[in-house]
């Protein structure tokens, strides 16, 4: 390989390692921001969380608020049952048969005391109804809750088996270009040894053309002399 080709291929290197950590500084981009996105996304999941938790408990104080007074309405109403509820009647004087006064006002009082019954019987309904409901919102939130923050696990494990990935591709290609560098170092090195032994060469035949060129001269000189002296003694 010649010179020129080296430079060429050395070149070539040069741009494909500069192909190559710029690709490498867009995936350091976009990986850092796709780690700022989950990062956000992470802070708006434990946000959400934190509203559905305080929401969640604020519903069953309200609820058990609710429970509370629907208990205490509820002994009221016994309270009041009882307290209509008709004392024993005395053991009656003897006599043959009630006057009808008297048996109007019982059938008043048990007519009364059927209504109230009646009364406590529909609100223990309604109470139990309502409170059944509010139970069945509560596990129902309580559910959607529950799914929320196995979703907000996923999406975690996703993002942070997705950041592994990314990171080993980092350090793969780092390594690669690190190789490569390594490799084109090592290149430049030989071409610059190569260049030195070509200079040194270059150096001893200029050294030897010289010598040569010397000697010549010293060739020409002598062959000179010798002439002068064949016709000196062809003359003699």
């Amino acid at each position: 390989m010649t010179p020129a080709e080296r430079e060429e291929a050395l070149e070539r290197r040069e741009e494909n390692a500069a192909i190559l950590t710029a690709k490498l500084e867009r995936d350091r981009v976009a990986l850092e921001a796709e780690i700022s996105a989950s990062a956000a996304a992470s802070k708006a999941a434990s946000a959400i969380n934190r509203a559905l938790q305080a929401d969640a408990a604020k519903k069953v104080k309200a609820l058990e608020a609710e429970c509370a007074q629907m208990e205490a309405k509820l002994t009221r109403l016994k309270s009041e049952v009882g307290k209509a509820a008709p004392a024993p009647d005395p053991p009656p004087a003897r006599r043959e048969e009630e006057s009808p006064s008297e048996k109007a006002a019982v059938a008043a009082a048990k007519t009364h005391l059927a209504n109230e019954r009646a009364s406590f019987e529909a609100e223990k309904a309604e109470f139990e109804s309502e409170t059944a409901a509010a139970r069945a919102k509560l596990k129902t939130e309580a559910q959607s809750l529950a799914e929320l923050r196995a979703k907000l696990v996923t999406i975690r494990n996703d993002l942070e088996s997705s950041v592994k990935t990314r990171e080993a591709e980092v350090k793969k290609k780092e390594a690669a270009i690190e190789a490569e560098r390594t490799k084109l170092q090592s290149g430049v090195d030989s071409l610059m040894r190569a260049e030195k032994q070509q200079s040194e060469q270059r150096a001893k035949l200029e050294a030897q053309v010289a010598a040569l060129a010397s000697k010549e001269v010293m060739f020409e000189e002598r062959s000179r002399q010798l002439q002068e002296r064949l016709k000196n003694f062809a003359k003699a």
